[in-house]
């Protein structure tokens, strides 16, 4: 299932990069993964400090592989995958980048003892909170309201908030 097309115009009230004549392709994985209680995860980090679902770039064409691992790394937990929910397409003009980002719905399995996160994300601080679903989307819901009055100040997160609330809503 295609979900849609997220363009800058479609992020930002006055989008100031112009349409790029190439853009580079980029794979992305996001997850969302529920726990026993019936909470999901979001990750966040006191850079940006807003919550959003764990996920980063694919490194294989086997993108449930790729979820599974951003869920070791970001969230800390073994998952197992319980379906496609879709996937999104981004055409981001700043970077020149054309992401095709595919969302799954997981199950968390285990936690793992191990701390997996890459160097960079230990340097951001990332960190994992677990929330029942009508509260991440409450969240979710705050958050694009402060995108749509220009209040987000980092590019590529004000599109990554677009996106997740779109692949929140469809496990409503």
């Amino acid at each position: 299932m295609k979900l849609d097309i997220l363009k800058d115009s479609d992020v930002f009230k006055n989008h100031e990069y112009d349409t790029p004549e190439k853009y580079e392709d980029r794979k992305t994985v996001k997850i969302v993964i529920k726990n026993n209680k019936g909470e999901i995860a979001l990750v966040t980090n006191p850079i940006h400090n807003f919550f959003l679902l764990p996920g980063g770039g694919a490194e294989s064409d086997n993108l449930e592989k790729e979820a599974i691992r951003e869920a070791l790394e970001e969230v800390n937990h073994n998952v197992k995958i319980i379906k496609k929910i879709a996937e999104l397409e981004e055409f981001r003009n700043r970077n020149a980048k054309h992401y095709l980002t595919t969302c799954f719905l997981a199950e968390a399995i285990s936690e793992n003892k191990e701390d997996l996160r890459t160097e960079e994300e230990k340097e951001n601080e990332l960190e994992v909170e677990w929330f029942k679903l009508i509260d991440a989307v409450e969240i979710m819901k705050n958050q694009v309201s402060l995108v749509k009055k220009g209040k987000v100040e980092f590019y590529n997160t004000a599109f990554n908030i677009i996106r997740d609330e779109y692949f929140i809503k469809l496990i409503i």
